[in-house]
């Protein structure tokens, strides 16, 4: 009993030394994981770009063959980001234009790529063709892009805030979740409300 105790104790050392070693050889190799790269930001010096028009980002999305798009909410742009080999950044040479409106917040918060070529046509100032990306805004309009610097509000919902965007995996459908409403609605491949 003694002889067994005793091994019971030397394993119970061994193993509490093992221990705290291994989970400090995971900490270290955890802090070796991952390092910070400010890419873009509207603060001089604090990133590889400084963007003025990168205020109060909120949506980002891209196509396999597109750069970033991202959803300023204080300018009321997308401006547009190519990133390469995970730390180089440049920005594309177009910016493109939020509709506002004449009420309440204003600026995009979500916003999703679509790549249906039979959804979500441009119309109300645009040229008719489907839309590339589609914004959800905090006026509570949905606005679509497919070419050119601005992009043109396809439905407005009288006293909605949207704070994001989903579209479903067909690319038929968004749902833009409001902030002002119980609940989120949907639009369908026309825009308009559910």
């Amino acid at each position: 009993m003694y002889r067994l105790s005793r091994h019971f104790a030397y394993a119970a050392v061994i193993g509490l030394g093992i221990i705290p070693a291994t989970v400090a050889r995971a900490e270290d190799e955890d802090r070796n994981d991952f390092v910070q790269t400010n890419l873009v930001s509207d603060i001089p010096g604090l990133a590889t770009i400084t963007d003025r028009e990168l205020v109060n980002p909120w949506g980002v999305s891209h196509s396999p063959i597109s750069p970033f798009w991202v959803s300023n909410q204080a300018t009321s742009t997308s401006t547009l980001y190519s990133v390469t080999d995970e730390t180089n950044v440049s920005k594309v040479n177009l910016t493109v234009a939020i509709p506002k409106t004449a009420q309440g917040p204003q600026g995009p918060t979500g916003q999703v790529n679509n790549a249906n070529t039979s959804s979500f046509l441009v119309n109300n100032g645009g040229d008719g063709g489907s839309a590339l990306f589609i914004f959800a805004n905090l006026n509570g309009t949905i606005s679509a892009w497919d070419t050119g610097p601005t992009a043109f509000i396809q439905v407005t919902t009288p006293g909605a805030v949207y704070t994001g965007l989903a579209i479903n995996g067909p690319q038929t459908r968004l749902t833009p979740p409001m902030a002002r409403e119980a609940a989120a609605s949907t639009s369908s491949t026309a825009h308009s409300p559910r």
